[in-house]
């Protein structure tokens, strides 16, 4: 019986020694916003976290406190789980002007900065719904970026992401393409043109390690159509052969009449939001919303389709199409002078001048309240989701067009800002930067909580995300796979004395 015991003891002991052997870094007193689901987030006051090997292993209130080779105290601080923006297009510089002498220099540049720019507002998780792996691959090798995720985009030959290309390189340029019944198949090999009959392309992208599928519905911007739409049917059909492989589908839709045959799909992430009402935009008063748009955003309640307000769009455009437009300061945390002197530039203002035509006669300042009207009526829609209770993503769209007044990171942080603006409240504001995003792209296991065995991508604030959207751009760590780094090596200055 005391042989037993011993050896019990020394189990103990040496269970208790493995429990709180050294770990790699431990952060002490920092209240823990711990985001739940989209309407909940614990605080949690009085506990420690460790982390090992880029996991979180334990948050604990206990008195024994495993050693570790680094500790934060973060009194008076406030940790929250990395933010993830699930709406980021990585491969071209916003704005880049593919005929400028130094286009292939500034190119470079930005693909060299671009994951820092990200990781300086906190966005430690992207998603960039039309890539490929290669792409992510290439964007995590030019330094310091945060973890990558792309959807297989599934344009239709001639429809929107698609115009342009003959149906012979199609599948060169756009190598998750829908086939439709209409199309010039024989313009491809057997093999090519298998590859994107029904589900094939689902099938491909899912063993390329895609985490998501993109449909676009979009017959044109403003009140046109004349661009090829995706078969309602095969998009029904797509819809529930991605879902069956676990693979969430977004859908390019932003007028009302496309978000409703997106709905009508059963699409799972609608990636812009409802702005484009279309004419007449009547509603029994101001305060109300017309009733075709009411009912499309009732849908999306209904079916819980997550959703993504994407406000940046039309703010960039507005702000690209305003000739009274400068450059603030926050632009200068991410950019270097010699990039806004370019942008400043004849050369650089190239889609500035693009967007202010076609308007007929009216002035600049005209133009740019009929885009900000355009945008009122998104932050509208988005009003009226929050306010019944709809899951809501934080997607920056970052960027939405050829503007350079769209930048990596920083429209994440002016997303937050405008969706505040827009009235949703600040705990669900977090849970749509961490916790809904991770669900809706069933990458909740490794994100969007602060819980033992999940990725320690993590953010030390100042300030309290509860109390004010400034706290996004008061951080003091951001945490990437469990190493804690000061915010300022990201800015654009330690980024230029480090090259």
């Amino acid at each position: 019986m005391k042989k037993q015991t011993l050896i019990f003891a020394a189990c103990c002991a040496l269970s208790s020694h493995a429990l709180f052997a050294a770990v790699d870094l431990r952060i002490d007193n920092a209240t823990i916003l711990n985001p739940i689901d989209k309407h909940q987030v614990n605080i949690i006051s009085n506990h420690w976290l460790a982390i090992q090997d880029g996991k979180i292993i334990q948050v604990s209130d206990s008195s024994q406190k495993p050693d570790a080779a680094q500790v934060i105290d973060a009194h008076g601080q406030y940790l929250i789980p990395g933010l993830t923006d699930s709406h980021v297009h990585l491969k071209t510089m916003p704005g880049l002007l593919n005929t400028s002498p130094r286009a292939r220099q500034m190119q470079a540049a930005f693909l060299q900065r671009q994951g820092a720019n990200y990781l300086y507002y906190g966005v430690t998780q992207v998603i960039d719904p039309s890539n490929t792996a290669i792409g992510m691959t290439e964007f995590t090798a030019n330094g310091p970026a945060p973890d990558a995720y792309f959807c297989g985009a599934m344009p239709v030959y001639q429809g929107y992401n698609a115009q342009g290309l003959s149906y012979s390189k199609l599948h060169q340029h756009k190598p998750y393409f829908a086939a439709q019944h209409s199309d010039p198949a024989y313009e491809l090999t057997p093999s090519q043109a298998h590859a994107h009959q029904g589900a094939q392309p689902l099938t491909r992208m899912k063993s390329d390690g895609a985490t998501c599928a993109k449909l676009y519905f979009e017959d044109g911007f403003g009140e046109n159509s004349a661009i090829p739409l995706i078969n309602q049917e095969t998009a029904k059909q797509l819809v529930e052969s991605a879902n069956s492989m676990k693979l969430p589908v977004m859908a390019h839709a932003n007028a009302v009449d496309m978000q409703q045959l997106a709905v009508d799909a059963n699409i799972n992430v609608m990636a812009h939001g409802l702005w484009n009402w279309l004419a007449p935009n009547t509603a029994p008063s101001e305060s109300e919303l017309p009733t075709n748009v009411k009912a499309v955003l009732d849908t999306i309640i209904e079916k819980d389709i997550a959703y993504q307000a994407t406000l940046n769009v039309m703010n960039a455009l507005a702000k690209v199409t305003d000739n009274t437009f400068t450059f603030s300061s926050e632009y200068r945390t991410v950019l270097p002078p010699s990039q806004i002197a370019w942008y400043q530039s004849e050369p650089g203002r190239w889609f500035s001048r693009e967007m202010g035509q076609g308007w007929g006669e009216i002035s600049n300042q005209q133009k740019v309240a009929k885009l900000e009207q355009v945008f009122s009526q998104g932050q509208r829609a988005l009003n009226y989701l929050y306010k019944n209770g709809a899951t809501l993503l934080l997607g920056s769209d970052t960027p939405p067009a050829p503007t350079y007044v769209s930048q990596p990171g920083l429209s994440t942080y002016q997303e937050l800002t405008m969706m505040d603006q827009a009235g949703v409240g600040l705990v669900s504001l977090l849970s749509a930067a961490t916790i809904n995003n991770a669900k809706a792209f069933a990458i909740d296991n490794q994100y969007g909580s602060i819980a033992a065995g999940k990725v320690a991508n993590l953010l030390l604030l100042n300030s309290n995300p509860l109390q004010s959207v400034a706290a996004y751009n008061d951080i003091e760590y951001v945490i990437l796979h469990g190493s804690a780094i000061e915010r300022a090596t990201f800015h654009i200055d330690a980024l230029e004395k480090s090259e």
